[in-house]
């Protein structure tokens, strides 16, 4: 099934094809309304995705590869082994310039680009190049999803007594011994064994990055800048040319597309354009914080050359990554899944630094990585960025991406979480636009619309007796698909 729809906000044209539910948003200068930033983090915790001004969801029981929503918990990341080689090897090469010996030993070997959401020739199926590897369960989320045994629990905290009772005997009697106040040597005691636990703490993803040496002395820098795309900044605009010669470089080496194919309104089309906006928000501006919407994280080496772009949306609690282009002679930095960790890190920041007294700021701790598709190897690296959850396809529950992948493995399709009891939106109370007349009017139920210069403003189910039938029941099922309708209104035109 598909959904088109012409307009920001409103939902114009209805129709049904294929195995995806989508629909259009116009150019923000010809369209009636915009797409709030929070209606689309409503569309996206239900499945839902943007390409450029497009916004789609696959219908997961009747395609193919069923594709879920996938997020990890940023405050609570854990870097792996895997991702602190590449912190390394970034770290090495920006210090000393040192390239791996791999890459000195061939270029033309492959190597994973990790993580940067959603990558891909069309809307439907896209990812980033990734080498296929099995994640690890996570002992957390693992723990998190198994029952304890009470009878092990209740030895183990027993146990736990025993010895704390045990080392307060210990402490009296060398108290008594040395004349030492008991509660100065526990004080002791606990300060020291708090420091033996900080030391072997893991390091968090902000160490790794600080491995990188000041650039006055370090061989190169990179420099890392956060442009709004969507309104165009002038600082946007200003290395648009650059981008897009990169965009076209990556596209040509990596996806092999025709050079002749690649164009300026493509690349616009594509990665430029958004629906998506926010309304201003003046404590963000007053603590220096960004506002919601579409922007370009630009890496520049040594503020001179743009290797990567990361394509992202800062959303209500949340960071959505789009796209990632990079320059493929710096394959061997791994700057897929470098620069996942770069805004991992970017949420980790946003919100320990506004969050305390920006309240657009105070639950900004997820990393949407788009889908995850399980049957596709080269997406399996995005569940590597732990912990890392899936939305249940039909309860839209968060669910630990270990316990979905086992369920996966028996079946493509699986729901992951049981059915909450939880009021739906009823469908017949979407708000409804119809173009005005007196005849139409007239048919309506009285006080039961109201009329604002061309338009009629009603709910689906008061105008069910006047709307098509093939209309009336795709805009029902719109309603089911997106689980709360927010601020989005569907637009009906014969």
């Amino acid at each position: 099934m598909t959904v088109f729809a012409d307009t920001a906000r409103t939902i114009r044209l209805l129709r049904r094809h294929g195995v995806s539910v989508l629909f259009y948003f116009n150019d923000l200068d010809t369209s009636t309304g915009p797409l709030t930033v929070n209606d689309y983090k409503i569309l996206i915790d239900h499945g839902w995705r943007r390409c450029g001004t497009l916004v789609y969801k696959p219908v997961n029981k009747k395609t193919c590869c069923p594709a879920y929503t996938i997020r990890c918990d940023a405050e609570a990341f854990r870097v792996s082994k895997s991702q602190k080689k590449v912190l390394r090897v970034m770290a090495e090469f920006l210090n000393k310039g040192e390239v791996p010996n791999a890459v000195k030993k061939s270029n033309n070997a492959s190597y994973p680009t990790g993580c940067g959401g959603d990558k891909g020739d069309s809307a439907g199926d896209t990812s980033k190049h990734s080498e296929a590897v099995k994640p690890k369960a996570s002992g957390d989320s693992e723990m998190a999803t198994t029952a304890r045994d009470p009878t092990t629990s209740s030895r183990s905290n027993s146990a736990r007594k025993k010895r704390w009772k045990a080392l307060q005997d210990r402490m009296a009697r060398r108290a008594e011994a040395s004349g030492i106040p008991f509660e100065e040597l526990m004080r002791d005691y606990l300060i020291r064994r708090q420091r033996r636990l900080d030391k072997n703490k893991p390091k968090e993803l902000e160490h790794y990055l600080s491995l990188v040496q000041p650039k006055e002395k370090a061989k190169h820098f990179l420099d890392v800048r956060l442009c709004r795309s969507s309104p165009r900044s002038t600082e946007f605009d200003l290395t648009f040319e650059e981008e897009f010669r990169l965009y076209s470089d990556y596209q040509i080496t990596i996806h092999h597309d025709d050079a002749t194919g690649i164009e300026h309104k493509g690349f616009i089309k594509f990665l430029v354009k958004s629906p998506l906006v926010s309304v201003h928000d003046s404590q963000a501006e007053a603590a220096g914080a960004p506002q919601f919407g579409s922007y370009h994280q630009q890496y520049w080496l040594d503020g001179k050359r743009l290797i990567a772009v990361g394509v992202v949306d800062l959303l209500p609690g949340c960071l959505s990554s789009v796209y990632l282009f990079y320059d493929p002679k710096f394959a061997f930095l791994h700057l897929g899944t470098y620069s996942a960790l770069r805004e991992i890190a970017l949420v980790r920041h946003f919100h320990r630094t506004y969050g305390p007294s920006v309240a657009s700021f105070a639950d900004f701790t997820q990393y949407y990585m788009g889908f995850y598709i399980h049957s596709c190897v080269k997406m399996r690296y995005k569940a590597l960025f732990s912990p890392s959850y899936l939305a249940c396809p039909e309860t839209y529950k968060w669910v630990p991406v270990e316990k979905c992948q086992r369920l996966l493995d028996q079946g493509k399709y699986a729901r992951f979480a049981e059915l909450a009891d939880q009021q739906e939106e009823d469908p017949d109370s979407a708000v409804l636009l119809l173009p005005f007349s007196e005849r139409l009017a007239s048919m309506l139920p009285a006080k039961n619309f109201t009329i604002e210069g061309d338009v009629i403003i009603t709910t689906v189910g008061i105008a069910a007796s006047v709307i098509k039938k093939q209309a009336l029941q795709v805009a029902r099922e719109w309603v089911q698909l997106v689980g709360s309708t927010g601020t989005m209104r569907i637009n009906y035109v014969n």
